[in-house]
């Protein structure tokens, strides 16, 4: 009997060979938690999720294939992921119970979280980035998920401690989550009220590409667009916040906090409130808790990420404190 490992690896050669034609070696990566990646040659990527998600990806793949023509047009010095039609013209397929898309691949690298002069290159390019969304989504009818604020309430209205059942092996799980709710709650209706527009939703450095010339980087492409929505721009900015806190290993976080806040106001003559950056952390991770818990009851993919989900709450919930 074959090992899970190898039919799966075949049944991405059948579906490569049978919708593009493509007989290259595919070799799983690590990226992406929420479905499986697939490096194709030199060329290609190849996404895998589940087939229940089938309606949500073909409407991400829409908007992706609108917004690559649209920078294209502009001649933007900012890409997206070209998606690569099957020879039936269609952009998402599904097949062996997966929904499978293809993209060309894109040069440049991913910068180091834990490299200090990265910040402002990613931050300066999200303020261009976001100038180029709010040109985009004039033109042309968006359709993107639901605010942070209408998912944060939804959120919060799942929540009752009488009936709560662990999801995690967190001891402190309803604490954590009676502690997120509490916080969050007075602060949504004034954060509501901020201007949106359509945001990327998980602006990190692992969903973006810099390239070097003359020893300065500057940021050239932008991945994986599966949590667009439409939002105040502070959400954007508080994933960068984020991955300072929790994955960047490096010291003084307020300064370095402070100094995304100020080179992204002056990037796009913008004012950003520092407690409205703090309600976007907390809201995200707290809609990220029941999103994944949601996946995860029936999913495949993104395993690894269900003993996260308390702490990164709990790591927002103690920046926000120590920052009043």
């Amino acid at each position: 009997m074959a090992a899970p490992e190898v039919s799966h690896a075949n049944l991405v050669a059948e579906v490569l060979t049978k919708h593009w034609r493509i007989s290259e070696s595919a070799i799983q990566t690590h990226l992406g938690v929420s479905r499986a990646t697939w490096r194709i040659g030199p060329l290609y990527w190849l996404s895998q999720a589940e087939q229940a998600r089938s309606a949500e990806l073909f409407q991400q793949a829409n908007l992706l294939f609108a917004l690559d023509r649209f920078l294209k047009a502009e001649h933007s010095s900012i890409s997206v992921p070209e998606i690569v039609a099957t020879d039936g013209g269609e952009r998402v397929v599904i097949d062996g119970g997966y929904v499978w898309c293809l993209t060309r691949n894109l040069r440049g690298f991913h910068p180091d979280v834990a490299a200090p002069d990265i910040y402002s290159t990613l931050t300066e390019g999200l303020a261009r980035f976001h100038h180029a969304l709010r040109v985009f989504s004039e033109r042309r009818p968006v359709h993107v998920s639901d605010s942070i604020c209408v998912r944060a309430r939804q959120s919060i209205e799942r929540f009752s401690p009488e009936t709560f059942v662990a999801f995690t092996s967190s001891p402190h799980e309803k604490e954590v989550l009676r502690e997120a709710t509490a916080w969050l709650l007075p602060r949504l209706d004034e954060f509501a009220l901020l201007p949106r527009q359509i945001v990327h939703g998980d602006w990190t450095p692992q969903n973006v590409l810099f390239n070097l010339v003359d020893q300065q980087m500057s940021l050239t492409a932008v991945l994986d667009f599966e949590a667009m929505s439409w939002d105040p721009v502070h959400v954007d900015v508080a994933n960068t916040c984020s991955t300072l806190l929790m994955w960047s290993g490096l010291d003084r976080l307020d300064e370095r906090i402070a100094n995304v806040l100020d080179t992204y106001e002056r990037s796009a003559d913008a004012h950003l409130d520092r407690e409205y950056i703090n309600t976007a952390m907390l809201a995200h991770w707290l809609c990220h808790y029941w999103s994944w818990r949601d996946r995860l009851q029936h999913g495949e993919f993104g395993r690894e990420v269900k003993e996260r989900l308390c702490l990164r709450i709990v790591s927002v919930l103690s920046y926000v404190h120590l920052s009043h």
